[in-house]
């Protein structure tokens, strides 16, 4: 149960040029797990399927030469197109609904989310459990 008193922690907000981070205090608790932490959090913000797992794995246009994000975790990253595209294109949940649209979505999402640190402790022991063996 969420308790009112409960420490919590945001895991993203906008650095001083508006990109999207994560957190110093959410690389603090879920850092250890590596591309984990990313991976976690595409899953807050989508569904918890391996489908979704690489949704801030972005790193700029496709039309850009150079990447403009690095993947690395702390510096500024975005959400991919081709999954909010698709659900543009298929008209979910109804026609008229840009990609960018989504994808806003998604990065309000990102600089929103406040959890309670126990939740991301809970789930930093599970994960490396799950995927080091430790």
């Amino acid at each position: 149960m969420i308790a009112k008193d409960e420490e919590c922690v945001n895991i993203c907000e906008l650095d001083n040029d508006g990109e999207i981070c994560f957190t110093q205090e959410y690389l603090e608790l879920a850092g250890e797990l590596g591309w984990g932490a990313r991976k976690f959090a595409a899953h807050l913000i989508s569904h918890w399927t391996n489908d979704f797992q690489s949704l801030l794995d972005y790193f700029g246009p496709d039309e850009d030469e150079d990447d403009k994000y690095t993947g690395i975790d702390g510096d500024p990253m975005d959400v991919k197109e081709d999954v909010t595209d698709l659900w543009e294109y298929y008209g979910h949940p109804y026609d008229g609904l840009e990609g960018e649209w989504y994808r806003d979505i998604l990065r309000s999402k990102l600089i929103s989310i406040r959890l309670p640190k126990r939740l991301i402790r809970d789930y930093v022991n599970i994960a490396k459990k799950e995927t080091l063996g430790s």
